[in-house]
């Protein structure tokens, strides 16, 4: 199984990451390829809403999102990591994640893998932002997709690079939803 991996963080050692790389390595020990993206250091368009897709067409846009695009809708499975600001995933993620429109909106392609996201967040207690984190799940994977959703994982208490390291049954939840690939 091919998976992809997108890390919505700005900051690339950050604690997004650290919870990513363990689901990366749960993947990888079940003999699946992984490939990541820093999605701060991509050039990707924002869904101009043009609806090219419904008409049975690529997005419009060919820019760093597209590969990310194409391999998922050839049916790789998908992970999303990213931290919360202001209430939210970060801009990086969210921009990708609208473009996945163009998967979902045209019928000749496929959006059927498994799916897991990592949120991480400053604020105490591991359930803050957890109907957040539900209504990520729900909309736009559950609703509109064939992805098979494996697990979430959302973590509080971790602000500063390194707090992740602090996090070991976190850490070790990523690792066993990870194993779920």
């Amino acid at each position: 199984m091919k998976v992809i991996a997108l890390n919505g963080s700005p900051r690339k050692r950050g604690n997004s990451n650290r919870f990513l790389d363990e689901m990366i390595d749960a993947c990888k020990s079940n003999g699946h390829e992984v490939k990541k993206y820093f999605l701060d250091k991509m050039d990707i368009n924002p869904c101009s809403g043009c609806e090219i897709c419904s008409k049975g067409k690529d997005c419009r846009f060919n820019d760093d999102g597209t590969e990310i695009i194409d391999q998922l809708a050839e049916g790789a499975s998908l992970i999303v990591a990213s931290p919360i600001y202001f209430g939210q995933m970060t801009a990086q993620l969210k921009t990708i994640i609208d473009r996945f429109y163009s998967i979902f909106n045209n019928p000749d392609k496929k959006f059927d893998g498994k799916v897991a996201v990592i949120f991480v967040h400053a604020y105490p207690g591991d359930d803050f932002y957890r109907p957040y984190v539900d209504s990520v799940l729900k909309q736009p994977f559950e609703m509109n997709t064939e992805l098979e959703i494996v697990g979430s994982l959302e973590v509080g208490g971790v602000k500063f690079i390194g707090d992740a390291d602090k996090a070991e049954e976190a850490l070790k939840k990523a690792y066993e939803i990870g194993l779920k690939f």
